[in-house]
């Protein structure tokens, strides 16, 4: 008799000594028949791809809640931000500050829609810039995010990032900013300054520089 007969009235004389008992029955047909394991295997793969989808959608929904109180606020200083990330840009947070268990950087695709769509209408305005910062020829990166120490306490980060040969980041600088309004953006970079908006269409900004003779960057006085 070929294999596949064999099967076939093994599988017969099972379901006949199990009529009834559903959960024996899967018991032993899944302990026997290898199809069957393999079926239950993708299965199982399908739905562990699924949840994971479903559970990364929520983190990007739940990331920004905006009050619909003060309705004639502008939308960012109704939004408050939940970072639930462990790593930026590849860095694990306890090596950005050890007192984090929660960041993450902003990025429009964790924005709603309207909201994306006034970031790209912001004449400029962005969550991270490249540029020169400190003078070298290392290419380096600026950005924003939000913060959440194990304490409980939540705040905006600026953070640049120096870039190897072969890809890696290094933290060149890192600038807590605590804060009840958490929204941040970038301006344009202008003589290597590094320009922190925090809001988006208003002269709240917070400036950076390097300093050669103090060999690291520095906070600007204020404009105005």
């Amino acid at each position: 008799m070929r294999p596949g007969a064999v099967i076939g009235a093994a599988t017969a004389a099972i379901k006949a000594a199990t009529a009834g008992r559903p959960l024996l029955r899967f018991a032993i047909l899944a302990s026997h028949n290898w199809a069957f394991k393999l079926v239950m295997r993708c299965i199982l793969i399908t739905a562990f791809l699924v949840v994971a989808t479903a559970i990364g959608n929520a983190q990007q929904t739940n990331f920004a809640t905006t009050a619909p109180e003060p309705y004639f606020y502008a939308w960012w200083l109704r939004t408050e931000f939940h970072p639930f990330e462990r790593q930026v840009r590849g860095i694990p947070i306890s090596q950005i500050r050890s007192a984090w268990c929660k960041a993450t950087e902003f990025r429009k695709d964790l924005f709603p829609a309207d909201f994306a769509s006034d970031i790209d209408g912001s004449a400029g305005l962005s969550f991270s810039v490249d540029g020169p910062f400190d003078g070298s020829k290392i290419k380096q990166t600026a950005l924003l995010g939000v913060y959440e120490t194990c304490a409980g306490e939540t705040g905006t980060f600026l953070l640049v990032l120096a870039w190897s040969r072969n890809g890696q980041p290094a933290i060149r600088f890192i600038h807590e900013m605590p804060a009840q309004h958490q929204f941040a953006i970038l301006g344009p970079v202008r003589d290597s300054t590094i320009s922190v908006f925090h809001c988006m269409s208003c002269d709240h900004v917070t400036q950076f520089k390097w300093d050669k003779s103090k060999a690291r960057f520095v906070r600007l006085p204020p404009l105005f």
